[in-house]
């Protein structure tokens, strides 16, 4: 029963990951679909594949239910639990979590219903067929191409920015963003931005953070101009994967750690996630050697470090 149950813990933690946005919450739901899996006879299940996505689904849409509330009050921009070339999930797991696993794409999914979002995954992520789908959310195959089609026409009103990708000239991108960062140099910044670029940053109410998202690129590049002095002082700044995607790992003197993630249009900056909440950092554990650049100073040579200015709609 293990052994079966482990074959397919990657694909159940991907699918989880997705649904709910966090790592931690995503573990929790794999390790109570094993519990479920665990008192099963198995020769009740006719398809142990089929009976575990069926089961981490319905538990997806249950804990989106009830998360619903707290993702309402919650302080700020909500962004997803940041996957920081993790140890969360093995290398193979990795290979589940392909390209709908960046931030832009899972911020996107906000918009669905819990449902809505579950038939979305299952048929446009996972490559489920619609008799599938419809046996585990419980609904007609009819119902369940009505709402795949309805998502689809939402999504699309959503303006989608490319992913970072993890190629040499998407790595230079984010280098020399880090780099006008360090300098703060405004037209460096606007230089790298798209005039609609918009940027999230996401404290949960913890640190001090925008509690609305920034909209433009003069404003975006005001505001890190704004914060270079006072939170990035005697920072380190590494480029890390995020998501499987190019992004930055931020340490600063005080403790503090930031994580940031990006979205393209072209050679451009469209869009900027920036995830300052603790509570979302506990478990980010980089490898050693594994970024594309050593960690390096943004700002040196100061005494001090406070949080980020209340500017630009800061907290």
């Amino acid at each position: 029963m293990i052994d079966a149950f482990e074959q397919h813990r990657a694909l159940l933690f991907g699918i989880a990951y997705r649904m709910v946005g966090s790592a931690a919450e995503a573990e929790d739901l794999v390790q109570e679909t094993y519990l479920r899996w665990e008192r099963q006879q198995a020769d009740t299940i006719v398809s142990t594949r089929a009976w575990l996505v069926k089961t981490i689904t319905r538990l997806g849409i249950d804990h989106l239910r009830s998360a619903r509330k707290r993702r309402e009050e919650y302080v700020g921009v909500w962004l997803p639990e940041p996957l920081v070339d993790t140890q969360v999930a093995a290398p193979d797991a990795m290979a589940e979590l392909s390209d709908t696993l960046g931030l832009a794409f899972l911020v996107l999914l906000e918009q669905l219903a819990p449902v809505e979002r579950a038939v979305f995954l299952l048929r446009e992520v996972f490559d489920h067929d619609y008799a599938d789908i419809a046996a585990i959310v419980e609904k007609s195959e009819a119902n369940c191409r009505q709402i795949v089609r309805r998502a689809r026409e939402r999504l699309a009103r959503r303006s989608q920015p490319e992913p970072a990708r993890s190629t040499r000239p998407a790595m230079e991108l984010v280098q020399r963003f880090i780099d006008a960062c360090m300098t703060g140099q405004i037209q460096d910044l606007l230089a790298l931005l798209t005039n609609d670029a918009v940027l999230y940053t996401d404290g949960g109410g913890r640190v001090r953070s925008a509690l609305r998202p920034i909209l433009g690129a003069d404003r975006i590049a005001r505001f890190f101009v704004g914060i270079r002095a006072r939170s990035l002082i005697d920072a380190q700044a590494e480029i890390v994967r995020v998501n499987g995607e190019p992004g930055v790992l931020i340490r600063r003197r005080d403790g503090n750690r930031s994580v940031m993630a990006f979205a393209m249009a072209g050679d451009r900056l469209r869009a900027v996630y920036m995830v300052n909440n603790p509570d979302k950092l506990q478990r980010l554990s980089v490898q050693a050697g594994s970024a594309a650049c050593s960690a390096r100073p943004m700002m040196p040579g100061a005494d001090s470090a406070t949080p980020m200015p209340t500017s630009s709609g800061v907290n």
